[in-house]
């Protein structure tokens, strides 16, 4: 976007606190000023008031640069002639032929202009990158937005089955204290899947040993006394798991009988209520 576009002007305040040259004039001449700078910000070539030739009216360039800049600012010709001598004398603006203009905004202005000009080409050559190029890449994006890549095959193992190690793809993002003890988490945990999400879920807790100890404790005495663990299938994602504080859980006795699966009036299972009992023992569906 160019400079002149843009609904604000870029006021350096440290610069602009600190002008040596603009300390010398007084308060009206900044008043003028910062009016002057608003006009110069909208105008066709940044930072610039070109004196035409119908504005030539005195035979005076300042004056007739006051006279054409009463129309834009709410200033009279006196004050604004009297303003524009002081800024020019102490070098606040300057005159380049029939052109008044603030070196500053100048610069900003080219500035603004080579960067525009240098989007727009980075932008036609994106545009005209070839089709298979970028799907090739988006699909690159999406293999390697896994961290972590795990085999199971829930309907056809057995939960002592022997289960494919997860393969890293990219560097934990726990420090190595947490990625220790998640590791230990991770070792003991029954059902090995979404390791991602189940370190973001290791990271909210972030434990220390103590805590970590009792989560795994807890894990040994889920196995035991919980009934989902009897089956992969039934057993709760891990991020689950840690986001829902499992580790918390009690159990009513040593080990808590898993109710008989649901079936409907031909006697075979009911799919529907099966999964209605998973959801109702996980407290809702938080997969």
């Amino acid at each position: 976007m160019a400079r002149r576009d843009q609904p604000y002007i870029p006021l350096y305040v440290q610069d602009f606190l600190t002008d040596e040259k603009l300390n010398e004039c007084n308060a009206e001449s900044v008043g003028v000023y910062i009016m002057l700078m608003c006009v110069m910000h909208k105008s066709k070539e940044y930072g610039t008031i070109l004196l035409r030739q119908k504005d030539r009216q005195h035979g005076r360039q300042i004056s007739d640069f006051a006279e054409k800049l009463t129309r834009h600012l709410p200033f009279d010709t006196a004050t604004i002639e009297r303003s524009l001598t002081e800024l020019l004398d102490e070098g606040v603006l300057s005159i380049d032929g029939d052109t008044l203009y603030q070196k500053r905004m100048v610069k900003d202005g080219q500035l603004s202009e080579k960067r525009a000009a240098a989007g727009k080409k980075g932008a036609d050559i994106t545009n005209a990158k070839d089709f298979a190029a970028a799907k090739q890449s988006a699909n690159s994006e999406i293999e390697n937005e896994y961290e972590y890549e795990t085999v199971i095959d829930s309907e056809s193992k057995d939960e002592n089955d022997e289960v494919k190690k997860p393969r890293r793809k990219k560097p934990s993002s726990l420090s190595k204290i947490q990625e220790t003890r998640f590791n230990r988490f991770w070792a003991v945990y029954p059902r090995k899947v979404s390791i991602a999400d189940s370190e973001k879920a290791w990271a909210k807790i972030s434990p220390d040993e103590e805590l970590t100890n009792t989560i795994l404790a807890a894990v040994d005495t889920a196995k035991r006394c919980d009934s989902r663990f009897r089956e992969i299938k039934y057993t709760p994602h891990p991020a689950t798991w840690l986001n829902a504080r499992s580790w918390e859980n009690q159990y009513n006795g040593p080990e808590d009988t898993p109710p008989p699966p649901p079936r409907g009036g031909n006697g075979r299972p009911n799919t529907l209520g099966v999964l209605e009992q998973m959801l109702n023992e996980e407290g809702g569906d938080r997969y």
